[in-house]
């Protein structure tokens, strides 16, 4: 079993890393045997969960292609509509189309990329572009702030549904106390909606929509149970690893360009705060209310560093006076920023799109470090 983590699925190439990686299970004859294979330890609870609902520009629901026919029929026949055939926009996309005018008006389910993704990024200009902007959220999120309209969304603990986990298993989640003020959950908005621009998606409760998830999606029919495994197709196996395995050999392997800076920054999470909403707890602040630069002991003293010394990090992109701090778990060469606190390194974040997927890389960035007088 390889679990991987963050550092990996956020870095510049790392779609090929996990190409690699399922590939090294392959050639060992370990990709689809019980207890082997890859487990990629994802940021959020529920991405896999978003996946199998078709929350992505290039599959359909329950994971699967476009072009797949049962899966089509299978949606066209519970829909009553047709099924797209081409994919979707993917998020810096549709940051570009409305940044050029030709996405008129957006609607943003529990999501702030004024926060999530850096200024390079243009998710402010590309926003503020929209003739309309609708955000449906439980908090007046920077996203929020600049909507049209906000529609208040209850939480997690106050609806029922689903979630897959890292695993693979399908669990439920039941509510706690009632939805606060006139927040509804996500569902009922968005029914209410769709009724009032006269395309219902009507539901008794989530129950129903439990249901119709069961009828179009495999492995969804027990909650707590994992999927059967895909059965491996040996002879298509066998002509990709004679084949078309090869034919992509060269650019499949190649070293990635390390760049020509010494330093590599890491943005990341630290263990009292976590995302974007964390620095909304004050009781979080107390322990930490600011972030700083973590670099390795030997490293701080090699640079002549003491506690309170500012230190200038230069990336292509720009440059940043932050405060150092020695953190004897990070290797030598090694720069870690919290995530939570990021907004002194805005200028040094830029964001390169994977070729394969278009996944937003922003999180590790080559820099160059120079003490401050």
């Amino acid at each position: 079993m390889i679990i991987v983590g963050q550092d990996l699925l956020q870095a510049t190439g790392g779609y090929h890393a996990m190409v690699n990686v399922m590939d090294l299970l392959l050639l060992l004859g370990k990709l689809t045997q019980p207890g082997s294979g890859v487990a990629p330890l994802t940021e959020e609870n529920n991405e896999q969960g978003a996946v199998e609902m078709g929350a992505t520009a290039d599959y359909l629901p329950g994971a699967t292609g476009l072009e797949n026919p049962p899966a089509r029929d299978r949606l066209a026949a519970t829909w009553k509509e047709s099924v797209p055939t081409a994919p979707g926009m993917r998020l810096l996309g549709m940051i570009e189309a409305a940044q050029a005018g030709r996405l008129k008006s957006m609607f943003i389910v529990g999501e702030n990329p004024l926060r999530s993704l850096p200024a390079s990024a243009g998710a402010r200009e590309a926003l503020t572009n929209l003739e309309f902007l609708v955000v449906q959220e439980l908090f007046l999120t920077e996203t929020a702030q600049l909507a049209h309209v906000v529609l208040p969304a209850c939480s997690y603990a106050e609806k029922s549904g689903t979630f897959t986990n890292s695993e693979g298993f399908v669990q439920k989640v039941r509510p706690g106390p009632d939805p606060i003020g006139d927040s509804r959950p996500d569902w009922e908005i968005l029914s209410a909606i769709s009724v009032l621009m006269g395309y219902p998606l009507e539901y008794g409760g989530s129950q129903d929509i439990l249901k119709e998830i069961r009828s179009v999606i495999p492995g969804y029919t027990v909650l707590g149970a994992m999927p059967e495994p895909a059965k491996v197709d040996s002879q298509a196996m066998e002509r990709y690893l004679a084949g078309g395995f090869a034919e992509d050999l060269a650019d499949r392997y190649r070293p990635a360009n390390a760049g020509r800076s010494e330093w590599t920054l890491r943005i990341g999470q630290t263990l009292f705060h976590s995302g974007k909403m964390s620095t909304m707890a004050k009781g979080l602040l107390e322990i930490q209310k600011e972030g700083r630069l973590y670099m390795n002991p030997a490293d701080y003293q090699r640079l002549g560093l003491n506690a309170g010394d500012m230190i200038r990090v230069r990336s292509e992109s720009g440059e940043a006076t932050v405060e150092a701090s020695p953190l004897g778990r990070l290797p030598h060469g090694m720069l870690y920023f919290p995530e939570s606190f990021r907004e002194p390194l805005a200028p040094l974040l830029r964001v390169t799109p994977d070729p394969v997927t278009g996944v937003p890389y922003h999180k590790v960035q080559r820099v160059h470090l120079q003490k401050v007088g």
